[in-house]
């Protein structure tokens, strides 16, 4: 018999960046705990294979569409569309994200507009669009994969880290906006996790050494590792819980 106190059963809950690395996992964690998921990705065709999928192999309400964070309306449209689909929106999860490394005097300008326009506004406007329907019925979980880089400075890393710690505090000023609605909302910082957004990382030996010095437990972070963070924030058992940031990181910014 499931915990109550960690249910989330019957919760329509949106995982924005569903269909990655680390969104499908989250997403096939909750529909196999009984939550109603919508998987929204600017990869649409992967995210109806994923939904397909989870559907058929855990017997859950799972569905699919297209999300560009970048654009405002499509962060509307994609909220709009759970709340036709269920009546209400329970949980947020954004998954979303890009990374773009650089020595700060070679960074492309570029580069920086898309980080902070991918990490950072979308993360704003993705928020909002869920904000106005969970403020309004007066409860929601919004939760946002942040990182270790929102605390810690690595060289080459001045756009992902500030778009991550601007991420950081946003979860913080959200929370207290939208607190006095039941609206919690908190974010995830994991340490490197083999994805193919890390894959800069892990096919550099000599930063993966270094990347996996700094981690005191020795390893690599996993998908499944942030599993319980997820669901510990979605669930009754976080009730209570705001405005935080919950590092699951192996260590690594306490190193």
């Amino acid at each position: 018999m499931s915990d109550p106190l960690f249910a989330i059963d019957g919760r329509a809950i949106l995982v924005a960046g569903g269909a990655g690395g680390l969104g499908a996992p989250l997403a096939a964690a909750l529909a196999h705990r009984g939550a109603k998921v919508l998987i929204a990705d600017i990869d649409m065709p992967r995210a109806e294979k994923i939904a397909r999928e989870l559907g058929a192999t855990h017997n859950a309400d799972v569905r699919a569409c297209a999300l560009d964070v970048v654009s405002a309306q499509s962060c509307v449209d994609a909220v709009d569309l759970a709340v036709s689909a269920w009546g209400r929106l329970d949980g947020l999860i954004n998954a979303t994200g890009i990374y773009r490394v650089a020595d700060a005097l070679q960074f492309d300008d570029a580069d920086w507009e898309s980080t902070i326009a991918t990490n950072l506004t979308g993360a704003f406007r993705l928020a909002r669009a869920a904000g106005r329907v969970m403020v309004a019925q007066k409860s929601g979980r919004i939760v946002t994969l942040a990182s270790v880089s929102s605390q810690i400075a690595n060289a080459r890393y001045a756009a992902y880290a500030a778009s991550k710690a601007g991420v950081a505090h946003l979860t913080r000023v959200l929370a207290v906006e939208w607190a006095r609605a039941s609206v919690t909302v908190n974010a995830i910082g994991p340490a490197v996790i083999p994805t193919p957004l890390a894959q800069l990382i892990l096919d550099d030996a000599k930063q993966r050494e270094a990347a996996l010095r700094r981690i005191p437990m020795g390893r690599f972070g996993t998908p499944n590792d942030l599993l319980g963070a997820a669901i510990f924030l979605l669930s009754p058992a976080a009730d209570f819980v705001t405005g935080q940031i919950l590092f699951v990181d192996g260590g690594r910014t306490i190193s």
